[in-house]
């Protein structure tokens, strides 16, 4: 399989991007928090606009982040030895022709910081190919490398629930979508009791590549 991601990291940074900013703009939820929306973003983008056969996964998920320090970012929890995730811990990310793209990725140090973690993590793109998945969470070792495990009758459950909250935010985050370097039209968000809001980029832009 290439090495080179399945979609350029400006078609990347723009579908974050917008899926950070209408979140924010909207005030409807924890940016920081919101991985099935940044999910369900991505993978509708690349569905109507990339035809790519995009899914959305829910389950746990580990990433090196600091080789030196050996920092891992860990989604769910270790119990008798099995990496266990439910809907208090869990991750989502996009699966698309046998790669991982994980939206929410550049994010990841905000969240953290919010846990209360003291290391730092770069704003970087996280596109992977499926089969480069180490077969556990100990098995990483360098920077980058990364494990997942995906629930499907998790991701039911809790997409079911969170999902028709996000239905009027992903409609605007389509129409506003446009495949670089093709400029952004000029869109407002609507709101109860106040004038629409104009929509801008505001999400930190992205340091590299893991």
């Amino acid at each position: 399989m290439s090495n080179h991601p399945l979609i350029p990291l400006a078609d990347y940074q723009r579908i974050y991007q917008i899926a950070y900013s209408v979140l924010e703009a909207s005030g409807i939820a924890n940016t920081q928090r919101a991985c099935i929306f940044f999910a369900s973003v991505g993978a509708l983008i690349l569905r109507e606009n990339y035809r790519l056969k995009a899914t959305i996964s829910v389950g746990s998920m580990a990433l090196m982040v600091d080789e030196a320090n050996a920092n891992v970012v860990a989604y769910g929890r270790e119990e008798s030895g099995e990496w266990l995730c439910d809907s208090n811990g869990f991750h989502a990310w996009v699966e698309c022709d046998g790669w991982l793209i994980d939206f929410m990725a550049p994010i990841m140090g905000q969240s953290l910081r919010e846990d209360g973690s003291t290391f730092v993590v770069p704003r970087k793109m996280l596109q992977k190919p499926l089969a480069s998945r180490q077969p556990t969470p100990h098995a990483i070792q360098h920077e980058g490398e990364f494990f997942f495990c995906s629930d499907p009758s998790l991701a039911e459950s809790i997409l079911d629930s969170q999902g028709v909250q996000f239905e009027d935010l992903l409609r605007v985050c389509m129409a506003w979508f446009r495949k670089p370097p093709k400029a952004l039209p000029q869109i407002s968000l609507a709101a109860t009791n106040t004038v629409p809001k104009p929509l801008v980029l505001k999400a930190p832009s992205i340091q590299g590549v893991w």
